[in-house]
């Protein structure tokens, strides 16, 4: 029974390792809006969307009236 088991854990263990993922890019800090890349990926961008929504929307409320 210990056998089993034991070879129960040497599998799942290999499994565990075989998952974990490799490559991925570690954690770079904090964001820096000194940088205009920065600026337009995490401000410029994300602003344009919801104004663009917001056109839309009001597009579609007065089309449907």
């Amino acid at each position: 029974m210990k056998k089993i088991i034991g070879l129960f854990l040497v599998f799942v263990s290999g499994l565990i390792f075989a998952q974990k993922p490799s490559g991925i890019p570690s954690d770079t800090g904090k964001v820096d809006l000194s940088e205009t890349s920065d600026v337009v990926l995490y401000i410029v961008i994300p602003a344009v969307v919801v104004i663009l929504y917001f056109i839309w929307k009001k597009q579609k409320k007065n089309g449907s009236e």
